[in-house]
Parts: structure tokens; C-alpha cells; sequence
């Protein structure tokens, strides 16, 4: 008997990482409708930039609606700086012949989720969407069942020294959905830097003969020469947790808070890792659960991902791809 395909809404602003993450997820999962948001480029071009990848992956019965295009409080601050200009590197987005939907995003997550509480939500950008959502309609804290949010760090920042990207862009939108009781699984920057984007793995997905992965190979184009081999698909990264379970091999229950006043800690995600402190002193984090904490603190709202397989990310990711030559 083949088993049921998870169904998820994915909430995201579609730059480079993104596309990736959605390959994954359009392949693998059973998604029910896409939501865009102003993040690593404008509202018009996240959306355009989505709708373009379900035209490519031949998913173009999967609804895409337009977000909000702006943080709760604060103008955007993109990120076209590691992206480009059209979200998508090197890849020039005509107008996709596929429709955005009429519905504001906000309205359709909430309409969906007040019919629907079997439906995880990915969110791989700013969370305005998401807390937006929550305000309007504060029963959706029962009725969605699970986030999976690429955002924060459980260690260091990208946009500022304590801060990550997707969470620095609207911390109060962050703060709101962190705080909602809603079950969260994140990934950060901290799990995501051990997943590398390397010019072998370029030339596999250039190997493989179809529009999908030879889309994929220009992208990991974009991230070899923008970061010299350092460079990850961050969300790709947190997808693979509902797409392959085995990639993420460990994770932490944590309480996390988002700071949202700090002069030099705003968007930061403050983890409280007391009860995983190493005994050693080059170990920050222990990998092993404990049953009990060993500091007083509030109890985990948050299970953080920590460390990634990155050949199984591979495997994964190739195999995905190859599949898409099927018809």
C-alpha cells in the first residue's frame, strides 16, 4: 500500500534556496498551495520567481498566492545582494503564463487551516505572513499542527552577528508566531552551513537530462562563484526534514525566544542551551538529550535541528532530480 504524502502549505520568498527547497518539496510532498512574501527580493518578484519554478517542475496545478510585501513594522531590507536582482541568480524570469491567484496569501492560509488541521506549514522566509494570520484569526494556533521554519540560529547571525537572515527581517512577525504555542521545528543557520554546495554536486545535477535539474545546476552556478564553496541552500536544508527524515541526523528540544528590543541582539534566537552545554571546552553544544535540565529556564517550545548528513542531502537531492525525467 503506498503511503500518503504529507500535505503542506509552503510559505516562502522565492530566491535561489527557495527554488531548490521547492523542487524538493513539489516532488516529494503533497503541497496544497504556496504563499509568497517580500524577503530576499520584492513581493513581485518572490511570487513571480514561484510561480516561474512550478511552470519548470510541471506543478502548475498547485495554487501560488501573493503575501504581504513589507515587514510588520519596518521596510524590507532584501537580500538581492546574494540572490540577484530577480531572486534567482543568473536566471533571467519571464512572466510566468501561470495565474497568481486573487486571493491575498493571509486569507487563504487562514481559510485553508480553518477547514483543514492536518496540513504542515514550511515557512522559509520572514514570518509576516504567518503572524499576520495569527492576528486576524488567533484559532489557527489550535488548528495548524506543525511549522517547520528555516530561520534563526541556535550559534551566530548572517544579517548582524546574532542574527539570522529570515528572522532579522521582521522579528516582531517572528516573535508573534514563536510565542503562539503552535509546535515549531527549526532550522537555522547553524545546521544549514554543513550542508555545502560543491562543483561535483553541480555536475551531477548538469549530468541529468531535463529543465528541472539543469534549472538547479545554474543555481548552484550562482552559489559556487557568489561564495568561493562556502555557499548552502539554506531551505532545501529544512524541507529535507519532512522529504527525508534521515538527512537531519541530530536535534535538540530548546526554548527559544525571539529578541526584538536588543541594540545589537534584535532578531536574534535566543536558545537556551544550558542543559546541552559541553563538558569539554571546544564543545559549545552537546548533541545528547537530557532528561532533565540541568539549569532552571522555561520549558522547550522548539525542537532545533543540529547537525545534517550531507551525502544523504546528496543522494536525496540527485535522486529527486532524476526523477523529474519521468513522465
Amino acid at each position: 500500500m503506498t503511503t500518503p504524502r504529507r500535505k503542506v502549505i509552503i510559505d516562502c520568498d522565492t530566491g535561489v534556496d527557495d527554488a531548490l527547497a521547492l523542487v524538493l518539496c513539489l516532488k516529494n510532498l503533497e503541497v496544497v498551495g504556496i504563499t509568497t512574501v517580500g524577503g530576499n527580493v520584492g513581493l513581485a518578484s518572490t511570487q513571480r520567481n514561484t510561480r516561474y519554478v512550478t511552470e519548470v517542475t510541471g506543478y502548475t496545478h498547485v495554487p501560488v498566492f501573493a503575501g504581504y510585501d513589507r515587514p510588520m513594522l519596518e521596510p524590507l531590507r532584501d537580500a538581492s545582494y546574494v540572490h540577484g536582482a530577480g531572486g534567482l541568480g543568473p536566471i533571467e524570469v519571464p512572466e510566468p503564463k501561470k495565474p497568481l491567484e486573487s486571493r491575498h496569501g493571509v486569507d487563504y492560509m487562514i481559510e485553508t487551516y480553518m477547514a483543514h488541521d492536518d496540513i504542515t506549514l514550511i515557512t522559509l522566509g520572514p514570518l509576516t505572513n504567518v503572524a499576520h494570520a495569527l492576528l486576524r484569526e488567533p484559532r489557527l494556533a489550535g488548528r495548524i499542527p506543525e511549522i517547520l521554519c528555516m530561520g534563526g540560529s541556535a550559534t551566530f547571525g548572517n544579517a548582524t552577528p546574532a542574527a539570522e537572515f529570515n528572522i532579522y527581517t521582521d522579528p516582531e512577525a517572528a516573535k508573534i508566531v514563536f510565542e503562539s504555542g503552535i509546535p515549531i521545528r527549526m532550522v537555522g543557520l547553524n545546521l544549514t552551513r554543513e550542508q555545502r554546495v560543491t562543483p561535483a554536486l553541480m555536475a551531477a545535477a548538469e549530468a541529468i537530462d531535463n529543465d528541472v535539474a539543469r534549472m538547479v545546476a545554474r543555481l548552484c552556478g550562482h552559489v559556487l562563484a557568489r561564495s568561493g564553496g562556502t555557499g548552502s541552500f539554506c531551505d532545501a536544508c529544512a524541507v529535507m526534514w519532512l522529504v527525508e527524515p534521515a538527512v537531519i541526523t541530530k536535534s535538540l528540544k530548546l526554548h527559544v525566544t525571539v529578541e526584538t528590543r536588543g541594540e545589537f541582539t534584535r532578531g536574534m534566537t535566543v536558545c537556551d542551551t544550558r542543559p546541552y552545554a559541553g563538558a569539554a571546552p571546544g564543545v559549545d553544544i552537546d548533541r545528547q538529550w537530557q532528561s532533565e535540565p540541568s539549569l532552571p529556564g522555561k520549558a522547550p517550545n522548539v525542537e532545533v535541528a543540529m547537525d545534517l548528513d550531507q551525502e544523504k542531502f546528496n543522494e536525496v537531492l540527485l535522486d529527486t532530480l532524476r526523477r523529474y525525467s519521468e513522465t
